[in-house]
């Protein structure tokens, strides 16, 4: 047979047996479970594609919040980043934490799924170019799991989206941050219990790996703002020439903790 023919036809057979493996044996919602031809998600569950028209609306150059008498945040700083500023050199994210981008991110860290993983990586390569005005970075450090989480997951979230980012920018990834073995994954901590210890949350593996790097710090959803703090801290205490963040999410209460946050940081 010839080989063009040849292949087309096992094509044609694999094609088929996927056809009815999906029909004998469908897949699942990712997030929800619910019975699928194809694909990771049904259409109630897919978080909505990034409204671009929002994120390039007037926003503070470092935190990224909203600026109300600004025409672009591309030079805009906002009260509160001129009186309190942020450890961190910016801060991006892509959604407010709630709704659908709430269940899909919890679905992916408490599933757990690498493949929802992988789908937020895409996601953060696509918004990225839209986030930051300059993508001007040496390295891509992720933020990991507690120990105890990545025991049961077997697997860090921020890092399998940060392979996929990483990749996009042609930077290198690097696990330089180290979790404190005894310390409890912040995400079962109430918000107040976040905030001790900030100082001893994370280690870095190698100070010469990132002396004067620009990082881009990964991370999946900032809450109070503890994690981030923490890891920037450690990250500049280390010798970092610049930290930049960027977030699937970002929840509501961060401003509130914001202010203590920084005392406690301090």
């Amino acid at each position: 047979m010839n080989f063009h023919l040849y292949s087309h036809a096992r094509s044609t057979t694999h094609s088929a047996l996927r056809d009815c493996f999906s029909i004998l044996l469908p897949g699942a919602c990712l997030v929800c479970e619910r019975p699928l031809r194809g694909g990771y998600l049904c259409f109630r569950c897919a978080p909505p594609t990034p409204d671009l028209s929002q994120i390039m609306r007037a926003r503070c150059v470092t935190c990224f919040e909203p600026l109300r008498n600004a025409s672009s945040w591309s030079d805009s700083i906002c009260a509160t980043c001129l009186t309190l500023p942020l450890n961190t050199d910016s801060q991006r994210f892509v959604w407010e934490y709630g709704g659908l981008p709430r269940d899909f991110i919890k679905a992916m860290k408490y599933r757990p799924s690498k493949k929802l993983a992988r789908l937020a990586g895409e996601l953060l390569t696509y918004a990225i170019p839209f986030l930051f005005e300059k993508q001007q970075w040496d390295i891509l450090i992720p933020i990991p799991s507690s120990a105890r989480m990545f025991r049961k997951r077997c697997f860090h979230p921020c890092v399998e989206m940060g392979h996929q980012v990483a990749r996009a920018l042609n930077i290198p990834l690097r696990q330089l941050l180290t979790t404190n073995s005894k310390r409890a994954p912040q995400a079962s901590l109430h918000h107040d219990a976040r905030l001790r210890g900030i100082r001893e949350l994370f280690a870095v593996r190698s100070s010469k790996s990132i002396h004067n790097k620009r990082v881009l710090l990964l991370e999946d959803v900032i809450t109070t703002g503890a994690t981030l703090t923490a890891a920037a801290q450690c990250l500049k205490g280390a010798g970092a020439g610049s930290v930049d963040v960027v977030a699937l999410s970002r929840a509501q209460v961060w401003q509130r903790f914001r202010h203590r946050v920084s005392m406690m940081s301090g």
